[in-house]
């Protein structure tokens, strides 16, 4: 077999696609898009945790200290949702379930979408309150 025998081969094949190449991106092109963005959407699902997250530990911080109100906690918390933007869609603070001896705060909000995905993010804290006690 010579070189030119082979060339025709392989533009006889070329010549034969009758497009198969485009009704094959035409399959896997959307498969790919759609990944790619399930990735971004999980992406932005983690985001969103840890942003619940820090705004639920800096609440407690704020409101488990010797002497501290909940409604210092509650504005620690919702400067941090202030800086963060975005990343939470419509986000909630809550102290339900705080008693004399442990303060806790929850923070529930929405993720970010790309495909338009209804994902819920609720992420809690909890810490004991300092109190004065006789060594």
């Amino acid at each position: 077999m010579d070189l030119s025998s082979l060339a025709r081969r392989v533009r006889s094949r070329l010549r034969d696609d009758d497009g198969d190449a485009s009704i094959e991106m035409l399959w896997c092109f959307p498969a790919v898009l759609l990944l790619l963005f399930m990735v971004v959407d999980a992406c932005n699902v983690y985001f969103a945790k840890s942003a619940a997250t820090t705004a639920a530990r800096e609440g407690v911080a704020g409101a488990r200290g010797y002497g501290d109100e909940l409604g210092e906690g509650v504005e620690r918390a919702d400067h941090v949702l202030d800086r963060i933007g975005d990343t939470l869609i419509n986000p909630r603070v809550s102290t339900a379930g705080t008693t004399g001896q442990r303060v806790e705060f929850t923070v529930t909000g929405k993720a970010q979408s790309v495909i338009g995905l209804n994902i819920t993010v609720t992420e809690r804290a909890t810490g004991p309150v300092e109190r004065w006690t006789n060594p």
